[in-house]
């Protein structure tokens, strides 16, 4: 259920949409979540910032949530020792819940310092969760702030045929310090966290601990020239393994340039190595990983625009296999207009395309190309995103038949996506996030098809 919780954007916690679907790999289906909640505020939401009288608040919901999960895939059937070919498996799954979310947030000192502590509880038919967190920031002096994040959770996972119980939990601390131009900002971050995990299903989940310590020096000014630096370092254990401790080195950096007439060109980039404290048996946590961005915005008029992005993406194992940890690269491209002179609306379409290469392991090889077009709404009290995309995704004929199998087929893809959130009368806000996804196989056996929904309905108070 989501929360209504609101941070500062040098404190909340980044989060990464899941990839719904990789269509090198088999393919599922997801349908309808609807979660229906109500909010009552016991008193106003505190303000924060300004000098005054400190203020608590109290947000509660509670709701109920269902959703329908089904995974599509092909396997070879058997009566007895009759051999039937490959059918099609559907293996669809409900889960049922009751859902309730309080929140408490508020200012001390007058208002020098915020805080929030907040617990979601959800009691399903096959899922049980209940977290528990606080965040609380504090401005000690003019130009410094800090803040602490401690976080548990306990959850029992019955879906699919599982067993599974899980414990975690985290305590995080940052330090900020703004420099003397009031545009630059120092900042050191640490964290601990722990995972502990037991019964069917836990032997994919390994128990860990795990320690970061990170920096971060950033130049942010309202106009004109941004960049940033980065570092951080992972340290993680497993209590069940002595072969999978390892540590993680991280750098980042951004450049964002100020173009004249509005357009503006940004390159951001990562790079990582992590490697083990022992010498292990295989390469899985030995490796070097980046990742390069380019994005380009060319204002041609007051409406139209060309956007492009340009991504690169590599992986390096110490030692390669054939199987699993094989290297590779990809590179992703996309360009086209974008139009913004409706009030409210923009349009963009163009061109895309993907390619992957690897030299140990040529059957993944692929090449693909495409197109997509994005319309955005923002007005009337919400905003929505429509996302359709369609295109062909070649493999290579070298190395795709081993044995006679073969690994991967051509295919054509389709899909959408779309994303709102909306306010209604009587005090309402509904939200929805859809995917839908075809993959038509040039061996149709390996067909596929993935969909996602989810609802969302509140009252809001």
């Amino acid at each position: 259920m989501a929360q209504d919780v609101h941070m500062p954007a040098d404190v909340a916690p980044a989060w990464n949409a899941p990839r719904l679907r990789d269509s090198r790999y088999g393919s599922w289906m997801a349908a309808p979540a609807v979660v229906l909640s109500v909010g009552l505020f016991t008193a106003p939401p505190p303000a924060y910032g300004a000098e005054g009288p400190d203020t608590i608040g109290v947000h509660v919901e509670f709701g109920a949530t269902s959703d329908l999960t089904n995974e599509l895939y092909y396997e070879d059937a058997f009566i007895d020792t009759t051999f039937l070919g490959r059918q099609k498996v559907s293996s669809p799954e409900t889960r049922v819940a009751a859902v309730l979310f309080t929140g408490v947030k508020g200012t001390r000192n007058t208002r020098r310092a915020r805080f929030s502590l907040q617990n979601e509880l959800r009691l399903g038919d096959k899922l049980q969760r209940d977290a528990l967190s606080m965040l609380w920031i504090d401005d000690p002096s003019p130009g410094w702030r800090w803040s602490v994040q401690p976080l548990v959770e306990y959850r029992k996972d019955q879906t699919f045929d599982r067993d599974l119980e899980e414990w975690r939990g985290s305590v995080s601390s940052r330090i900020r310090r703004a420099l003397d131009d009031d545009n630059t900002f120092a900042d050191v971050r640490a964290k601990g966290e722990f995972l502990r995990t037991k019964g069917d299903g836990a032997d994919f989940i390994p128990d860990r601990n795990a320690v970061q310590i990170a920096a971060s020096l950033d130049h942010a000014p309202l106009f004109g020239q941004e960049w940033r630096l980065g570092y951080r370092l992972d340290a993680r254990g497993f209590p069940d393994s002595t072969v999978r401790d390892h540590f993680e080195h991280g750098v980042e950096g951004r450049l964002k340039f100020a173009l004249p007439a509005g357009s503006w060109l940004a390159f951001d980039g990562t790079a990582s190595r992590r490697a083990t404290m022992r010498e292990a048996p295989t390469s899985r946590d030995n490796f070097w990983s980046e990742w390069a961005q380019s994005e380009l915005a060319l204002r041609i008029s007051d409406a139209w625009s060309i956007r492009s992005r340009v991504e690169l993406e590599g992986f390096q194992y110490d030692l390669e296999d054939t199987s699993v940890y094989f290297n590779y690269a990809v590179a992703r491209a996309r360009i086209g207009p974008r139009y913004e002179q409706l009030v409210g609306w923009s349009l963009g379409a163009g061109p895309m395309g993907e390619s992957l290469r690897s030299r140990l392991d040529p059957e993944e090889d692929y090449d693909e190309i495409g197109g997509f077009l994005e319309v955005e709404f923002l007005g009337a009290g919400g905003w929505w995103n429509l996302t359709p995309a369609a295109g062909w995704r070649e493999y290579g004929s070298s190395g795709n038949d081993v044995d006679g199998l073969d690994l991967h087929s051509s295919y054509a893809f389709y899909e959408i996506g779309v994303l709102g959130d909306q306010r209604i009368p009587g005090g309402l806000r509904f939200r929805a996030v859809a995917f839908a996804r075809t993959d038509l196989h040039s061996d149709s056996v390996n067909n596929g098809t993935s969909l996602y929904f989810s609802l969302d309905v509140r009252r809001l108070f």
